[in-house]
């Protein structure tokens, strides 16, 4: 996996299919590592539960694994998160 940073200086991580995770994903990623809920990170972007649900299943998918905790691992990794 490689880091990239986009137009806002937000760092994505190209994932394992050489899709790079979006600066919204990013943004999502990092308060679910915060330990927020999908309900929580709704709440703060003004999104809703499923939308947040479909983020992370993105972020899954591009990733490669579904677990919560390891999605925040590789990101973290990779320097994504702080």
């Amino acid at each position: 996996m490689t880091v990239r940073y986009v137009y806002e200086g937000v760092p994505v991580v190209d994932g394992m299919l050489g899709t790079p995770l979006s600066a919204r994903e990013a943004q999502v990623l990092q308060l679910v590592a915060d330990g927020n809920s999908n309900a929580e990170v709704g709440q703060q972007l003004g999104l809703s539960p499923g939308t947040i649900k479909s983020h992370m299943a993105r972020i899954a998918r591009k990733l490669g694994t579904g677990d919560r905790a390891h999605l925040v691992a590789v990101a973290m990794r990779a320097g994504t998160l702080s």
